[in-house]
């Protein structure tokens, strides 16, 4: 169990095991509460549930870079996993045709999606070490097909989940080339979150979107 508190180091700005060792990733994790406000004030239940999610996320986040051990780091990833299975259940509410077979069968895609994508990172990885984690991959694959399938159902929703998944490859870029890029530019991972703070906005407000450009209730 103590190996779960064992010191991590993986980020460009981290140079000790003290907790305010990464002030500046640590602090970017504010576009997450950010977000997350934002969208509380779309006020209905589905917005609440998506908003408190993403301030989770910036809450994970900070933790993983400030006590930076294998638990926060855990806690970190889970927090983005829930939200991703959240997002895949409640998007199909967006389409014409919407039951919680093709709610379920849209949480299946994503899984099957990240798996593929983990798998083609392994066999990638030895030669192109910079290629981003699977579930990062695989989440954006997803918000691809999610975005195409909103397309003509909702089309004022389908601009934000455009506009997310243009912006979301920005975002994976910062963070991959973070170490890479450590002695040039003293770390980039903060650019991450601010940029993935901005891609979550987005996807979730299309999410939230009606076809008459309110936020939906149910």
């Amino acid at each position: 169990m103590s190996n779960w508190f064992n010191p991590v180091d993986i980020y460009c700005e981290r140079l000790d095991p003290s907790f305010w060792a990464e002030p500046i990733n640590a602090l970017s994790n504010l576009s997450f509460i950010a977000a997350g406000f934002f969208l509380l004030r779309l006020r209905p239940p589905r917005s609440d549930l998506v908003a408190t999610l993403v301030i989770l996320i910036g809450l994970g986040s900070f933790s993983f870079h400030t006590f930076a051990n294998r638990l926060t780091g855990l806690i970190d990833t889970l927090v983005i996993a829930i939200y991703l299975v959240t997002f895949a259940f409640l998007i199909p509410k967006q389409w014409s045709r919407k039951s919680i077979l093709i709610q379920l069968g849209s949480v299946l895609m994503l899984i099957i999606t990240i798996i593929l994508a983990q798998l083609l990172m392994n066999l990638l990885k030895p030669s192109l070490p910079w290629l981003p984690p699977g579930i990062y991959f695989g989440a954006w694959l997803a918000l691809i097909v999610y975005a195409m399938a909103t397309q003509y159902s909702n089309t004022s929703a389908t601009r934000f989940l455009w506009l997310a998944v243009i912006v979301f490859p920005l975002s994976l870029l910062s963070r991959q080339v973070d170490m890479p890029l450590c002695d040039l530019t003293s770390g980039t991972h903060w650019l991450w979150h601010l940029l993935n703070g901005l891609t979550l906005y987005l996807s979730s407000y299309g999410l939230c979107l009606k076809k008459d450009s309110k936020p939906e209730e149910f």
